[in-house]
Order: C-alpha cells, then structure tokens, then sequence
C-alpha cells in the first residue's frame, strides 16, 4: 500500500470511530454516574410510626389534613407505574411499615425505580386516606373538592429525594389470608398454595374502561380480592385468569377496610398454568 492510501485508510478509521461513539452518545449509551445521588436527610419516624401519627391525627375520617410537624420518612420503593396498574402513585416500604404516595407525574418508574431509596420531607404536604388506605398528597383546590389529590409535579423535588442507587427490593413476607388484617398496609407480601375460581378462569383481569377485582382462595376457601386497572391504563389487564395452584407476591392494600391486593405486574403469579 503506497504512502497516500495509508492516509486514506487512517482517516477512514478516525471517522469511523468518531461516529461510532457519537452514535453510542446520541443513543443513550453514556457511562453511568459514578457518584450515587445523596439525600443528606435522616428520618426521623418509621413508617410504622407515621401511621400512628396518621391515626393520631385522625386523618382516616377526614378528607386530608395538613401535616405542620417536620416529619422526614424514608422507604424503599416496592411499587411504582411501570406496568401501568399502579398509577401516579409510589409503594414505599421500610421493615416496619409501607406509605402510598400521589404524586401527579407519568413514568414514575424511570426517577423511582423498584429498590429506590426515597426519604421525604412531610412539611406541607397532606395525609389523607384513599378508601382508608393511608396516603400522602396534597391539596389541589377545585381539582376534587374535598379528596387529597397528588402531589404537583412542581413540588416534587422539594419534598422527595433520591438516596444512593437502587438496590434489591425487599423481600415479600409470607403470609396467610386470614392474618391479612393485621399485616401492615402498603407492603408486600406473598401468598402460596391459592387459586382462582374456574368460573373466573380464562376471563381477562378487567376489559376497557372497567377496573377488574377478581377473588383469589386458598385451600380453605378463605379469599382476598386482587384489583386490576382497565385495560387502557394496564396492558395486561387483558391477559386471561390462569388456572392451577400457585403463589402470589402483590402490595397489600384495603378498600374500606377489607384487605385488598394490588399487583405491580403479571409475573408477580408464579406456578399457575
């Protein structure tokens, strides 16, 4: 190769390299931080102990009530939107207990991933209750009259904040449906040896425009209800109720005081056929 084609084929190299890694830039392909986000915030209750202050307050027999004290929680994330059957809320859970929190934002799940630390400044924000499932908003005027609503998007930063990368969720407990009463709201927990009724099987979760609440017994013919979206809010919602035996992780959660389970997506059933 004589002297001239040698520069050609060099340049050639060079610009193939430069697209190359602008390609990779352009797609999203940057390398990851090395400096985890730090909340630089230490709470100061549980979540076990929120939720007595939530009763203190009486907040489950009211629409909302301000909170004026200078609460900070934190949790790990356990639930976010990802599948779509949980919408604009966040599940956070923290050995003790778990909170639900409102925030008015789509694609929570990108900011909020499963295994997330969250820590949260209460100031200013409201407790409210959802079908007496306690929950963190806030009070947007005239948008429900008298309910809590999310929390603006405006207003996010100044009250939730990142701490460290995500790491491995916690582990869902064991639990029975009969001791569903007294197991902590807003956690996740995990039911084995249950079924559908064959009556149910095959139908989807829930059709368009209609949410789906559909029974799940064990042996003994105890049963708790697991609530699915629409379809236009969760794919697959769609999907047909299986049949078989098998186990169940989902966030425990209440309506109107009756236990209630809330799945995060369709592989948290295992075992079914």
């Amino acid at each position: 190769m004589n002297k001239i084609n040698k520069i050609i084929a060099g340049l050639l190299f060079l610009t193939g390299i430069t697209c190359f890694t602008g390609c990779i830039k352009e797609k999203g392909f940057d390398t990851p931080p090395d400096n985890p986000p730090s909340a630089g915030l230490t709470a100061n209750m549980t979540l076990a102990q929120f939720n007595q202050y939530a009763d203190s307050v009486n907040a489950l027999s009211t629409p909302f009530v301000l909170i004026t004290r200078n609460i900070i929680i934190k949790g790990v994330v356990i639930g976010n939107d990802q599948s779509g059957n949980i919408y604009k809320d966040l599940y956070l859970e923290d050995g003790t207990g778990g909170i639900c929190i409102a925030l008015d934002q789509k694609f929570l799940y990108a900011t909020y991933p499963v295994g997330q630390t969250v820590y949260i400044k209460c100031q200013g924000l409201y407790l409210g209750n959802s079908y007496a499932l306690p929950e963190i908003g806030y009070n947007n005027v005239g948008e429900l009259a008298g309910n809590i609503t999310q929390i603006p998007s405006t207003l996010i930063s100044a009250h939730l904040f990142l701490d460290g990368f995500p790491q491995n969720p916690p582990a869902p407990t064991v639990e029975t449906i009969p001791n569903l009463l007294t197991v902590p709201l807003s956690t996740l927990i995990e039911l084995d040896s249950v079924h559908f009724l064959s009556t149910e099987i095959g139908k989807p979760f829930a059709t368009e425009g209609v949410a789906g609440s559909t029974a799940l017994y064990n042996v003994k013919g105890n049963s708790v209800v697991i609530y699915t979206s629409s379809i236009q809010y969760c794919p697959w919602a769609a999907d047909p109720i299986p049949g078989g035996v098998g186990s169940v992780t989902a966030i425990l959660t209440t309506y109107n005081g009756t236990p209630q389970l809330t799945l995060r997506d369709i592989t948290d059933l295992k075992g079914f056929n």
